[in-house]
């Protein structure tokens, strides 16, 4: 099938690539015309596991082309709309650039089109833009559109998007659905991965499910303070819920709470969905809030234990994106705690295996917040370390490296560090949760 991408950035790149790995023929459109260049060569813009392969061996092979030609773009009649729809500050998306993209849609087409929305949008936007677009073709064209929200991780994206938990279909005409099934056909099989509903329907699901998800994190921190309170410890209690598979494993690990591109402006939208529908928010508006209370609870541990004149004491921060294999700082919670702290400290190095270049220049004016290339740098220099994100690097650190540190400090926001390490090297360990360790 030919198949066109509207939108070149995380959705849209990882879309484009794993549709032509299982052998449609892909054009990904953007009309950042730098960036189309560079995709030409096989430069990828953001990092993202396996994701630069998929790029380049299908670039060879024919199956994936990059254009800025929307004429080029609209030849194929499947569009996939995969532009961002970002937070408007507000606590609503904001939709401007896909509105042109709609526009520009519209004033080009010339055939029957099946558009398809990737993109996160207020629920009743798909429907919206099905009667927009079939007025602007005044019946010259069939136009169809269908929501299919992307669930993809950041970090794992390839491998959610070619082994799906499920493949959501919103349409108010069947027979365009089966078109769409049928492109995804190759990962699945057995047909059982695809979910047909309404338009609403599906664009609701994407917002539910990525809010349940926040929930659950801002559910176990609270938990986590009680845990503290008491003397009990997190990681226990979370693999004891855990065990219970109505509840499950996943997204019960306490810490700094979550960020990315996603949750903040999710659950900011349902919020917004709520007002405007007069239903009333208690669990997702709490969900939010938590989530802050997280981090304010966090900054206040490093401030109480970090004894002394601070502004003569410097912090190694490890971790800078939002969460391990990505290097994606939008509401990243490291971000946000170094902006807060280096006001009170002298100096904060940063590391990150791939988030450094994009923290640098986030904090390109502040002269006291430094980049490091190695995460042992300037252990010796430093007063504590504060860990932000579980990168695999750290889960298993040089000790003795860490025993230079100069009041011996660290301040776990993932609790991964091994409790029986900490007290060997005589280090004052500080979790979220779970009980410290003081020498």
């Amino acid at each position: 099938m030919n198949i066109t991408i509207i939108g070149t950035g995380y959705v849209g790149l990882v879309t484009g690539a794993c549709f032509s790995e299982i052998g449609h023929s892909v054009t990904c459109y953007d009309i950042d015309k730098s960036k189309i260049q560079n995709l030409k060569k096989g430069k990828v813009p953001f990092f993202e596991p396996n994701l630069k392969d998929f790029v380049n061996k299908n670039i060879i092979s024919k199956n994936l082309s990059f254009s800025s030609s929307i004429n080029t773009a609209l030849k194929n009649r499947f569009i996939f709309i995969c532009v961002d729809t970002p937070d408007d500050g507000k606590g609503k998306p904001n939709l401007t650039n896909l509105n042109n993209v709609i526009d520009a849609i519209a004033s080009k087409l010339s055939q029957d089109s099946i558009i398809i929305f990737k993109s996160t949008v207020p629920v009743g936007t798909n429907k919206i833009m099905q009667n927009r677009l079939r007025d602007k073709v005044n019946g010259k064209f069939n136009i169809d559109v269908i929501s299919n929200p992307e669930f993809l991780r950041e970090g794992s994206a390839i491998n959610d998007f070619m082994r799906p938990d499920r493949i959501i279909i919103g349409a108010d005409n069947p027979k365009s659905s089966r078109k769409l099934a049928n492109l995804y056909k190759p990962l699945s099989r057995k047909m059982d991965k695809m979910f047909f509903t309404s338009l609403n329907s599906a664009e609701l699901i994407k917002y539910a499910s990525n809010s349940f998800l926040a929930t659950k994190i801002s559910f176990i921190n609270e938990i986590a303070e009680i845990a503290e309170s008491f003397d009990a410890d997190i990681n226990d209690i979370r693999l004891g819920m855990g065990l219970d598979q109505r509840i499950g494993k996943d997204f019960l690990y306490a810490g700094l709470g979550y960020g990315g591109s996603c949750f903040p402006k999710d659950i900011n939208a349902l919020i917004n969905a709520q007002k405007i529908s007069k239903s009333t928010s208690l669990i997702v508006d709490a969900t939010k809030k938590r989530n802050t209370l997280a981090l304010e609870n966090f900054e206040k541990k490093i401030l109480k234990h970090c004894k002394g004149n601070k502004k003569k004491k410097s912090l190694t921060i490890w971790g800078l994106s939002f969460k391990p294999n990505t290097d994606d700082i939008r509401e990243s919670l490291a971000v946000k705690l170094i902006t807060k702290l280096h006001k009170k400290f002298c100096n904060i190095y940063c590391y990150d295996p791939e988030a450094g270049k994009n923290v640098k220049y986030f904090f390109r004016n502040y002269q006291n917040i430094k980049i490091i290339s190695n995460p042992y740098q300037n252990i010796s220099n430093s007063n504590a370390l504060v860990i932000c994100t579980e990168w695999k690097e750290f889960w298993n650190p040089n000790y003795e490296k860490l025993s230079m540190l100069k009041d011996n400090l660290i301040f776990d926001g993932r609790n991964i560090l091994d409790k029986d390490d900490l007290k060997k090297y005589k280090l004052n360990y500080y979790g979220v949760g779970t009980k410290s360790v003081e020498s």
